[in-house]
């Protein structure tokens, strides 16, 4: 196993990464972009808690009711952005753990 994990280091080593046009820093950022684009359309559940939310939005006036919206939207990009790396980081880990 030890020489597979040199040969990759080796590998990675001479092929850095290169994000192209994007504004990804890292692969990890460039993997969350790919899987964002790719599950742009919401749950029956997420579509459930958005007319929720708006039930108790319409209350609000206009700006403020924007305001809420954008911020709420916001964390819910930030909450999904890190439990997908997270993820990926936890599950390189495990792999770690099981080749020991």
């Amino acid at each position: 196993m030890d020489k597979i994990a040199k040969r990759l280091k080796s590998y990675i080593d001479a092929h850095p990464f290169d994000p192209g046009d994007s504004d990804c820093k890292t692969v990890l950022d460039q993997l969350y972009q790919a899987y964002a684009e790719s599950h742009e359309s919401d749950t029956p559940e997420i579509r459930n808690c958005f007319k929720e939310l708006e039930e108790f939005l319409c209350t609000l006036p206009s700006e403020d009711n924007n305001a809420v919206f954008n911020l709420c939207c916001r964390l819910c990009s930030a909450y999904e952005r890190k439990a997908f790396i997270d993820g990926l980081q936890y599950g390189a880990h495990l792999a770690q753990e099981l080749m020991i």
